[in-house]
């Protein structure tokens, strides 16, 4: 998603500027895991700011990764901090905005956020709000990671939140995603906006790559391609069977 938008903005064809930012909210300690040298959102952020192929000449390129714990942020400056292309914050990205990386209406900005659990969900209205016509956007959603549908309803709203306010932030050039793993009891899933003229071709390759980690397959379903699916992925990923049934309850449609 972000080498295709970088690529696309070097043909000077695309509403994107020569400008391209990239915001890593949760970069956590840049490691990688196993034998896959990109395996980590630093690591993604690093090798698509300084990639060269024709036309990269053209872009200027810059990573903002942000990272709250002090022990992390240290690993991950160790492993990073030496990348001009890149800039390093200790701090909490919540209440942030596309301003505060000096973000133009022009400039093409991949914004990123890989919470650990809805108490750390960085994502607020101000930062959807600020987003320029040409944002792209990916989250990690973990709707049941280590049990949380058994926490009240007020407790998870902040996922159903962050995912209404992308709804209702699309332009009309932009599809909204779901994509899921099946069968999964932790209900790992990501909501991703990107441009419409992307959906076909995103949403199948996304289904064949994510299949070829997970066994049981993923599903991907379009705001604008799929919306009865799509709505209906949403509530199952974060309400139980019973919310479900309840759903005439303003609150919790999505």
């Amino acid at each position: 998603m972000l080498g295709k938008m970088i690529g696309a903005a070097a043909t000077g064809k695309t509403p994107c500027g020569e400008t391209i930012r990239v915001l890593d909210m949760c970069a956590g300690d840049g490691a990688a895991t196993g034998l896959d040298l990109y395996s980590s959102s630093p690591a993604i952020a690093d090798r698509h700011t300084t990639s060269v192929f024709f036309g990269s000449d053209t872009l200027k390129r810059t990573a903002y990764l942000f990272e709250r714990e002090t022990t992390t942020y240290a690993r991950l400056l160790l492993r990073y901090g030496n990348r001009p292309n890149i800039q390093i914050f200790n701090y909490d990205s919540k209440g942030i905005t596309l301003a505060d990386i000096g973000t133009k209406p022009s400039d093409g900005v991949f914004v990123y956020a890989d919470p650990n659990s809805v108490s750390t969900l960085p994502v607020t209205p101000e930062l959807i709000r600020s987003f320029t016509p040409t944002t792209l956007f990916l989250m990690t959603l973990g709707c049941n990671v280590g049990g949380v549908k058994r926490m009240p309803i007020e407790d998870r709203k902040g996922w159903l939140h962050v995912v209404n306010l992308t709804i209702n932030a699309r332009n009309r050039y932009h599809d909204i995603m779901v994509m899921s793993l099946n069968r999964d009891e932790s209900q790992w899933a990501y909501l991703a906006a990107f441009p419409l003229k992307w959906a076909e071709e995103f949403q199948a390759d996304s289904v064949r790559a994510g299949s070829k980690h997970w066994p049981n397959g993923v599903s991907a379903f379009s705001i604008t391609r799929q919306p009865k699916a799509f709505q209906e992925k949403i509530q199952e990923l974060f309400l139980t069977a019973k919310e479900r049934e309840q759903m005439n309850q303003p609150e919790l449609t999505v």
